[in-house]
């Protein structure tokens, strides 16, 4: 195929998809949009769940799979489609990494069944849940949170840190402020499996403590 074929057939060939294919194809990626929305539903770990965003998420998959099968390998529609999509704005900030994810997760889903290439879609797909659903039971938790303890200025330090360090696996005192009637602590810790439940009731027990707080942190408050 010398060059003027090579750019016809670019610019010129739009493959014909017959009616059974693109059935097979929207069904396949209609089933994994549906996979793609339970395993989102089951795993989510945020404040507040959004459902519109997990539908939205099955639309960007068949959507995907239908303009793959209208581009097919048409050069010319594949300009124009970029150039179409690219007067689309999108306002809504994604305000989780992991949903981030998940739309490149429909995305390419909905590319490999709009190209016919449902074993990279199944088998990837397979692959990404489990590691998700891995993730999201804790196996592999390392979520950081602040202890911040508010106590009198008669309060024990030495015996507070020391529970701090027995029920945490890592410790990192960030801040301390001090004045004449009392002490405020701020620790950046990792809890040990189990022990999060317990270190409240271990440090009220030493006595002179007003009030503790443990909050999820990630660079900043986030909880």
């Amino acid at each position: 195929m010398n060059k003027r074929e090579l750019l016809y057939y670019l610019l010129e060939n739009n493959t014909n998809i017959s009616i059974e294919e693109i059935v097979i194809g929207l069904c396949i990626s209609v089933f994994l949009a549906f996979f793609i929305h339970f395993v989102y539903r089951k795993t989510y770990t945020g404040v507040l769940y959004s459902k519109n965003f997990n539908v939205t998420l099955l639309l960007v998959t068949v959507i995907t799979t239908m303009v793959m099968m209208i581009i097919g390998s048409n050069l010319a529609l594949s300009l124009g489609m970029v150039g179409a999509l690219s007067i689309i704005r999108f306002r809504t900030a994604v305000k989780d990494a992991k949903d981030s994810a998940f739309i490149f997760w429909s995305i390419a889903v909905g590319i490999a069944c709009g190209s016919g290439i449902y074993s990279i879609a199944f088998l990837g797909s397979i692959i990404i849940a489990i590691i998700l659903f891995f993730m999201s039971k804790g196996v592999m938790d390392d979520t950081t949170y602040l202890v911040i303890i508010h106590a009198l200025a008669q309060a024990d330090e030495e015996k507070i840190s020391d529970i701090v360090e027995k029920h945490c696996a890592k410790v990192n005192l960030k801040m301390k402020n001090t004045n004449t009637s009392a002490v405020d602590l701020t620790y950046e810790v990792s809890f040990k499996k189990g022990k999060e439940k317990n270190i409240t009731n271990d440090i009220m027990a030493i006595g002179g403590i007003n009030a503790i707080n443990i909050v999820t942190y990630n660079g900043e408050v986030a909880g």
